[in-house]
């Protein structure tokens, strides 16, 4: 795999979520498979890296009001889960 495209398609995905990403750099690259992977990976990590936790953060707003507990709690929680993917990748 590519890892140029993995890191390009995984950091995207935190500042454009993972559709966008895909489609936007699908226009750069013929390593689809790295990209594939990429975006899904790059779907953890921020609340907008995914179209999933905005509609997750509407749930749990509409039960809680704490909104700055929910968004660390699970910005920590999802940047683990993406180190230890991205460790993973690049290590095997």
């Amino acid at each position: 795999m590519n890892k140029s495209v993995l890191l390009t398609g995984m950091l995207s995905c935190q500042f454009i979520s993972n559709v966008p990403s895909a489609i936007l750099l699908s226009k750069f690259t013929m390593d689809y498979e790295s990209l594939i992977v990429a975006v899904n990976i790059g779907s953890l990590g921020t609340l907008i890296s995914s179209l999933a936790s905005l509609i997750t953060l509407k749930h749990y707003l509409k039960a809680e009001k704490n909104i700055v507990k929910y968004i660390l709690l699970y910005t920590i929680i999802n940047m683990l889960f993406l180190l230890v993917l991205l460790l993973y990748i690049f290590i095997f």
